[in-house]
């Protein structure tokens, strides 16, 4: 009996996200995706023509879980450092909760995602959360009055919280709880904006 194809397509894209959610994006074989969904090892492949390809996908419905993920609770209304700040908060969050997947996507993400010019970081992958996170910098930039360039702030705003996620996840951050963690956020985000300002 032949298979509803894209029934068994997105079967085969929540299988990968279930074992990376699991065992990590590098134990991740499309051999164990197609097992897992009772095809031959060669059925990924008709529906995505290579690893490269069926990850991209996979990996794009990761991104837009995250961005689902790190806009709860975000009052559209409020400061642009008020909502980053929650941003922050809920991609530290998305972090300790989901390791793999947040590892998946920006520490061992097989492609390039983006790419920093003089100006400004563009995007060369479909990563939605990052593209809030630039909207959130950029207004911050505008209501504050910045005089750096965009590219160092979301240089430094990127570096800061994705650093922040990986210590939050290590042995040296697993003590820390949400209040600390904003509370980090909220005093960086200070310091920055009055350097800004000097």
């Amino acid at each position: 009996m032949k298979r509803n194809t894209a029934q068994l397509k997105e079967q085969l894209i929540q299988t990968g996200i279930d074992e990376i959610g699991k065992h990590g994006i590098e134990q991740l074989s499309l051999r164990t995706v197609a097992k897992a969904c009772g095809v031959t090892h060669g059925s990924p492949y008709r529906h995505f023509e290579s690893k490269e390809g069926y990850l991209k996908v996979v990996l794009t419905q990761l991104s837009l879980f995250l961005n689902q993920e790190i806009n709860e609770n975000i009052d559209a209304t409020g400061s642009a450092r008020d909502q980053l700040t929650q941003l922050g908060l809920n991609f530290i969050i998305f972090a300790k909760t989901y390791p793999h997947f947040f590892e998946a996507l920006f520490i061992k993400f097989p492609f390039k995602y983006m790419k920093m010019t003089q100006d400004t970081i563009i995007l060369e992958s479909d990563l939605p959360g990052f593209d809030k996170f630039k909207e959130l910098v950029l207004k911050l930039r505008k209501e504050e009055k910045f005089n750096n360039s965009e590219a160092e702030s979301l240089f430094h705003f990127w570096s800061f919280i994705t650093g922040l996620a990986v210590l939050t996840n290590s042995p040296i951050g697993q003590d820390l709880d949400s209040q600390a963690i904003q509370s980090t956020i909220e005093h960086m985000l200070d310091i920055y904006i009055k350097g800004e300002r000097s």
